[in-house]
Parts: structure tokens; sequence; C-alpha cells
């Protein structure tokens, strides 16, 4: 008796464990991941779903279908119009300077109960999926009619209002005085906000885990069909049990002494790769030039052919890294640079070159639940080492803290504002992530 009373008490406390850690995992959680899983051939990637997000998301997507649909209408009460954030892309620049300050403007409309719309994105719709309609040419005329009233929260480097991101409240009478919020920069600038008191609630509840330009990435910035199609087939036929994705960045105006190291990338590789010899590992290659992608390809074939290593593939997709991007004046098409940093952001790791924001951007925009800290950055050495070095070139490789986007205005922010918003600022925990990715 006394045995069977053992058993069955060992039975019922295993149960109430095992009820304890199903309550973890089920209770008000938003942050669900799908499990990996390989089925012939074809990798399903994990999804990093954030629920609490998605709720939101829907709740505005039916707002604003709603609010347009009434604004379109020949009845419309056009006495008072919605308030508004418009956002401005720089499309001369890559996608790694105009997909984040979109994010930027997505997040604020959200947070001030405003409709959001982006201007002057020629042929949106043509590169994503849009769940509403956010071109700002349906609704300017309407505004235009009206005496509207109108603030710049970022324009570019010329004007910031860090104060008013950092601490202030957007939610004020002197702020929702104004009709039009206008938001235009070649920057993740909206990342201090995740450290306003104000806000820190709202974060904490639908964004928890900090990254929000994962969270409205993934939702704006979906690829169409026949975009999305390439990916997979390319993922499909490439992509092993694990993924090392390259960005090599060469072309930049700056720094002007400085060259990038091929044979640093192939050494961050061969660390990565420890331990790993009975698994297949695939290299994927992104680079600005046609040249340099067949230099980092050479130096992997070379590394790893002298080991005799047949279980690492390098792959690189085909687009002309030579011809000009008619739209942003970039290297290569459009299309081929979606598809390079979607590929970029399926992979399990990644090596990026250093102040580029290509790779930083291909990190957050990634639906991989597995990779919860950011890339490994290969930092620029004087073309002459016979040089004293500078202090950034004393370090060689470094890995981020997030795969958050840089803010490559932070430090301006640290140096030039005030004391109470600086020190407001650094209450983010990521602050030194911003801070660190950048000249």
């Amino acid at each position: 008796m006394q045995q069977r009373a053992v058993y069955i008490l060992c039975i019922l406390s295993v149960l109430i464990l095992f009820s304890l850690a199903l309550l973890t995992i089920t209770s008000n959680e938003s942050y669900h991941i799908k499990i990996l899983e390989n089925t012939n051939s074809v990798r399903e990637y994990a999804e990093v779903k954030n629920l609490e997000f998605d709720i939101v998301y829907n709740e505005y997507v039916k707002k604003h279908n709603q609010a347009v649909a009434e604004l379109s209408k020949p009845s419309a009460n056009l006495s008072e119009l919605p308030k508004i954030v418009v956002v401005r892309p720089d499309m001369s620049t890559g996608l790694g300077n105009r997909l984040p300050g979109i994010a930027c403007g997505f997040l604020y409309s959200l947070i001030t109960d405003r409709l959001f719309f982006i201007s002057g994105y020629r042929n949106f719709e043509d590169y994503y999926e849009k769940d509403f309609d956010h071109n700002w040419n349906i609704l300017v005329k309407l505004y235009a009619r009206k005496n509207t009233t109108s603030r710049n929260i970022h324009d570019y480097s010329s004007y910031n209002d860090f104060p008013l991101v950092v601490r202030g409240n957007f939610s004020n009478e002197e702020m929702a005085s104004y009709d039009i919020l206008y938001f235009q920069t070649w920057d993740y600038a909206c990342a201090p906000i995740t450290s306003n008191p104000h806000y820190k609630k709202w974060f904490d509840k639908i964004i928890p885990n900090y990254r929000v330009f994962t969270a409205i990435s993934l939702k704006l910035f979906r690829l169409q069909p026949n975009i999305n199609k390439q990916v997979k087939t390319f993922v499909d036929n490439n992509f092993n049990d694990y993924v090392i994705g390259i960005h090599l960045r060469e072309k930049k105006s700056q720094p002007h002494d400085m060259v990038i190291p091929v044979e640093h990338y192939t050494e961050a590789v061969k660390a990565l790769i420890i331990g790993m010899s009975s698994i297949n590992i695939t290299i994927f290659v992104a680079a600005d030039n046609n040249n340099g992608r067949k230099k980092i390809v050479d130096s992997f074939h070379e590394a790893f052919n002298s080991h005799s290593n047949n279980s690492i593939k390098i792959v690189h997709t085909e687009d002309d890294m030579d011809s000009q991007n008619p739209i942003s004046k970039n290297p290569g098409s459009e299309v081929g640079a979606l598809i390079d940093m979607k590929l970029l952001s399926l992979c399990d790791d990644m090596v990026i070159t250093y102040a580029s924001t290509f790779g930083f951007t291909a990190a957050g925009w990634s639906q991989k639940a597995s990779r919860r800290r950011g890339p490994f950055v290969i930092m620029p050495i004087k073309k002459n080492l016979n040089d004293d070095l500078r202090v950034v070139d004393k370090v060689w490789v470094w890995g981020a803290m997030s795969t958050e986007p840089c803010m490559y205005m932070s430090k301006k922010l640290i140096n030039n504002e005030d004391e109470e918003t600086v020190r407001v600022f650094k209450t983010n925990p990521l602050w030194m992530h911003y801070s660190q990715c950048h000249w």
C-alpha cells in the first residue's frame, strides 16, 4: 500500500510539473516560436510570432482602411481630417537607408494613434504586398485644400527632435494640434523611443523583446509572391542545415583611407564552424560589386578546399553588381537587392561590413527565431598598416548585441543633446548597440 501511495505521488508530481511548464509556455506569451522542420530538402524556417503586435497591426489595418474608404466618399465630412504621419523616404539611397525610416514612421503612427502614409516611394506595390493603401497621393489633395498644420520630427541630419522622441509625450496638447507629422531620414532614428517612459508599458506589452524593426518589417515589407518565390526556390536549392550569410560592402565613399579585408571574412567563418564537421553548411555571399563577390568566394573555396571539407557549399545569386540600379543609383537591381537582403535575413548567422546599413537591415528583417544575437561585423583597416592604428583598427571583428538596425545618429544624440535626454536614452538596454555600429 505504501509503495502504491509513493507511486501515485510520483505520477501526481510529474503531472503538476508538466502542467506548470505548459502554463509557463502558454500564459500571456506574445513571443511564440514555431519549431524548425526539415522536410524533403525544403527547409521550413522558424518564425518569430509576436502575437500582441499582430493584434495591434490587424486593428490598425482595419482602422486605416475604414478611414480611407470614408474619406473617398463624395459625402465625406472633410471639416476634420484624421491626424497622420507621413514618411518621405529618400529614393536615391539603398534599402538599408530606406526601410528602417519607413518602419519608424509606422511605429510613430501606432503610438500616436495616427494614420500612416508614405510619400514618394515609386511602385512600392511592385515589390511588397500591402494590407492597406499607404500611398500619400490618395489623400494629399484633400489635406492641401485644408489649412493643415504640420511638424517635422526628423529631417535627415539637419533636424531631429530627440528630446521629444526620447522623453516627450506625442499626445500632449501641442503635439496633438498638428495635423501632419513629417518624417524623413536615412537612419533608424526612432530607436530611442523605446527608452521613452511615456511608452514603456506599450513596448513591454506589445514588443517586449525590443525587436521593433523585426515586428514591423515582417508586416510592412512582405515580398510580392513572384519575388518571394525566387527567394524560396534559392533557399530550397542551396541552403543546408546551417547557413552563414556574408555581406561585403567595398564601394562606400567613406572612409577614404580604409580597406575591407576580405580574408577576415574567411577567418570569421572558420571560427563560426568550429565543431561542425558533421553538419552540412552553406555560405551565402552578397556583395556590392562583381569583383568583390568573386574575391570573397575564391577566398572561401581556397580556405575550405584545403581542409577537404566537402560539406561546405558556397553560393550567391547572379545579380550583376556592376550594373546600376535606376531607382537608387546603387549597384545591381532593386529586385536583386531585395532577394539578397531577404536571403541574408534567413541565414543562421551573418558576417557583415562595418558601417553598412544593408547588412544590419537584413539582420533585422529576420524571421529566424534561432538567432537571438546580432551579426558579426568585420572592421575596415588602414591601407598602410605601417601607420599608427586608429582606435577602430584595433578591433578586427565583433559581435553585435542585437539584430536591430543601427542608429547612425546615436553618437550625435549622445554628444549634442541635453544631459537628461542622454540619461533617458541610456536606459535603453540596446543603447550601446545603436551607438557602436558606425563611424
